[in-house]
Order: structure tokens, then sequence, then C-alpha cells
């Protein structure tokens, strides 16, 4: 089992909306340290043998000096894993000199992927700017992975995740691996068009949740059966937590807490939540060789 979305960070250099955030889990009795071994352990209870580790921007001026501090983090975080955890870097793209880090993260540093966050970093993905990243990108199979839909937080704008620029970005590189963060809740349609229409475009399930008590679950069963209805299968989902804006005791519970509604299947079934569960992330990882690149 892989987690193919989670977060670490040094907490001391949170920017106050995030302290904020954790410190109301804190209060709740929910709180989480943002360390390789608090995320392992995470793993171990939940039967997760790897997860990729997403390097987050907290803003949209952060440079990509700036961001070399959360990078060293990370690194350091994967480095305590043995082998469990690999990291994708961010960057700000509209530095001149973006694809020196771009090449350094990839080639030197061994970062496997990219995360941009479009609605937190205030861009359009599809911006013509952009277009040498991908186009490196996808010349090395290496992923892209894009926070898409909203994101649900007040003041953070969420055109930016709109899914629209995702069919542009595949059109022009149909060979870039690109994973659509959160699966673009809450448009499922336009989530299953897309991995439909383009073979390299996938989807991660994270917070996916409905807000209804005994039925969290009801939104993952709506992603689920639109894109098997549109797909004809559910291979292109991939199981992802958000850790730690969500634990993955949350969101492993809730997907183990849908398969006991069977009489509720109708086009689903039991074997997609197992393959959600157990293989589609493994054979994303395989296929573009993620550990491997690490090594």
């Amino acid at each position: 089992m892989i987690d193919v979305h989670t977060h670490l960070w040094d907490p001391a250099i949170s920017p106050q909306y995030m302290a904020d955030y954790f410190q109301k889990k804190k209060e709740a009795g929910k709180e989480i340290r943002m360390t390789a071994e608090e995320l392992l352990a995470h793993m171990d209870r939940n039967g997760i043998q790897k997860a990729i580790v997403l390097t987050l921007a907290f803003h949209s001026m952060m440079t990509n000096l700036e961001l070399k501090t959360l990078h060293s983090y990370t690194a350091e975080q994967v480095k305590k894993s043995k082998g469990r955890l690999v990291a994708f870097f961010t960057v700000n793209p509209f530095e001149d000199n973006v694809m020196e880090y771009v090449e350094k993260y990839t080639e030197k540093d061994k970062f496997v992927g990219l995360k941009l966050h479009p609605n937190i970093q205030e861009f359009f993905p599809d911006d013509e700017r952009l277009r040498n990243i991908y186009k490196y990108l996808e010349e090395k199979r290496i992923p892209v992975l894009f926070h898409t839909g909203g994101i649900g937080l007040s003041g953070i704008r969420d055109c930016f995740g709109n899914l629209d620029a995702i069919d542009h970005i595949a059109c022009e590189f149909p060979e870039l691996p690109i994973i659509m963060g959160h699966a673009g809740r809450i448009d499922y349609r336009r989530t299953a068009e897309l991995l439909r229409k383009h073979p390299n475009v996938y989807a991660d399930i994270s917070t996916n949740f409905s807000r209804l008590h005994g039925k969290e679950w009801l939104m993952l069963k709506e992603l689920m059966e639109i894109v098997k209805i549109w797909c004809g299968n559910t291979e292109k989902l991939l199981f992802g937590s958000d850790y730690p804006f969500y634990s993955q005791d949350q969101t492993t519970e809730i997907v183990r807490d849908f398969t006991k509604h069977n009489e509720l299947f109708t086009v689903l079934e039991r074997s997609d939540v197992d393959a959600l569960m157990n293989k589609n992330a493994e054979l994303f990882c395989e296929k573009y060789k993620l550990w491997r690149m690490k090594e």
C-alpha cells in the first residue's frame, strides 16, 4: 500500500494560517508531529508500506531561494525512512533561473517528482511560462502533482485549481505523468473525463469526504462511481491521505467503512476498493520508477 499524497515541513516555520489550523487540532486532542518518525508510525498503523512526501509552498511570494529550506527539511526526513519515503520538490515557476532548480532537484538531489499548488501559489498551471518545466519533466518521465479543485480556506482563490488547465497541459505534453491532487474536488465529472481522455493523467482521492457524521464515505463513493461509469474502471484513482492535514488513520477508516455498505454498491465492486488501497498506486509508482529514481 502506497500513500501518494503526504507533506512534511518544519512546524517552526509554518505560516500563521497553518499554525492556527494545527493549533485547533491540538486543542481537539490531535497533535501531529511533522517528522519521518511520526509519519512512519502512522503508516505502520494503517498497513502503508511507502509514501510520497510533497514539498508545499506556503504562499505565492516564496522565492526558490526561500523554498530551499523546505526542501532541505524534506530531504532530511526522507533519509531517515530507510527507503520507505520519496519526495517531490516544488518551485516558484516564474523566476528566470527556475530550470536550474528543477534540474538540481531531479538530477542531484534525487527528488522524484514536482508538486505545484496553483491555489496557494496563485497561478494558472497552463501558463505559457511553465512550458519548459513540463517539457523537461515529460522527457524525463517525471510526474507532476497539481492541487486541483477547491481548497476551502478563506482568502485562497480556488479559480487556479480549475481542471481545464490540466486538459490544456495534457494535450500539449501527452507523455507527461500528471496526478490531479484531490481528484479535482468536487468536479468529478470533469475529473472522469480527463482520466478517460489522457493516458498519463491520474487522480488521488485525498480529502474527498462528506461532513455527514457516519456517512463520510459518500463523496468517495460518488467519485469512484462517476469515474467507473465514464472510464469503465477505477484503475487511475490512487490512494492519498493529505497527511498531516488529514490523518492516514482517518482516510483508511473512511475507505474501509465504505466497504461495509455493499448493499449500496451499484456499478462499483469490492475489487475496485481493494485495488484503490492495494494496487493502483503501486502500479503507478512502478510505471514511473519512483523508488528506482531515488536510488
